[in-house]
């Protein structure tokens, strides 16, 4: 396994990220996701591409978050 792969799960895991959510956010199938981080897909670019939706999604999270408390 790649060492960006590790991370970007690791960092997935930290931050309650799941494959439908990345899948989602990439507009690309659980399937497909599951195949890139188990190894079995290398498409070019993926690296780049991953990190940038988990970041979209964790900030996602994160604008959800700070709305919830200033509603509070």
């Amino acid at each position: 396994m790649d060492a960006w792969i590790g991370e970007a799960v690791g960092k997935m895991h930290i931050n309650s990220i799941t494959n439908v959510d990345l899948a989602k956010e990439m507009g690309v199938s659980v399937q497909y996701i599951s195949e890139i981080l188990n190894g079995k897909k290398k498409p070019k670019d993926i690296e780049s591409r991953i990190s940038t939706a988990i970041s979209a999604i964790i900030a996602k999270k994160e604008q959800s978050f700070n709305t919830k408390i200033a509603e509070s």
